[in-house]
C-alpha cells in the first residue's frame, strides 16, 4: 500500500473520530427536555420540564415530586368531600349526552374526576350511543356501572 493511500485512510479515520466526538459533545451538552402528560382533576395538561445540570435536575426532581404529592393529596381530599356531599337519591334519569358534572356527581361512586372524564369522553365520541360506553372510561368498572346504570339514559 502506498504512503499517500495510507495517509488518506488515517486522515479519514481521524476525521470520523473527531466528528463523532463533536456529535457526542453537542448531544450531551444540550439540556434535557421531557414532555409529560399529567391528568389533574380529570383534565389533561402537558408539563415541560428542563434539566440543566446534575444539581438542578435533583432539585427539579424533588420539586416535581412535592408537586405531584400535593396534587394527589388535593385530588383525594376533593374526591372525599365529593363523596360526602353526594346524595344517593337521584330524581329521574340523567341523560349522558346533556348532563353536567354536577348532575353526574349526584350519583353514588361518581366524583368530580370521573364526572369530568365522562364529559370529556362524550366530547371525544360526539355523544354517547349507549349507556354501556361509560365502562370504557378508566375507573368505571362493572361494579360502579351496575350501581349507576339504572339512573342513566342516552
Amino acid at each position: 500500500m502506498s504512503d499517500s493511500k495510507r495517509q488518506s485512510i488515517i486522515m479519514t479515520g481521524i476525521g470520523l473520530i473527531l466528528l463523532s466526538c463533536l456529535m457526542m459533545y453537542f448531544a450531551l451538552s444540550q439540556p434535557k427536555i421531557s414532555n409529560e402528560s399529567v391528568i389533574v382533576n380529570g383534565t389533561q395538561s402537558t408539563e415541560y420540564s428542563q434539566t440543566v445540570s446534575a444539581d438542578a435536575s435533583s432539585t427539579a426532581a424533588v420539586e416535581n415530586e412535592t408537586v405531584a404529592e400535593t396534587e394527589s393529596q388535593e385530588m383525594v381530599v376533593a374526591e372525599t368531600q365529593t363523596a360526602e356531599q353526594t346524595s344517593t337519591a337521584v330524581s329521574g334519569k340523567i341523560n349522558l349526552n346533556t348532563c353536567t358534572a354536577a348532575e353526574l356527581t349526584s350519583l353514588k361512586g361518581i366524583g368530580e374526576v370521573k364526572a369530568e372524564a365522562i364529559i370529556q369522553y362524550r366530547e371525544y365520541l360526539g355523544g354517547y350511543t349507549s349507556v354501556e360506553q361509560i365502562k370504557d372510561i378508566k375507573g368505571i368498572g362493572d361494579k360502579i356501572y351496575a350501581n349507576i346504570s339504572p339512573y342513566l339514559t342516552v
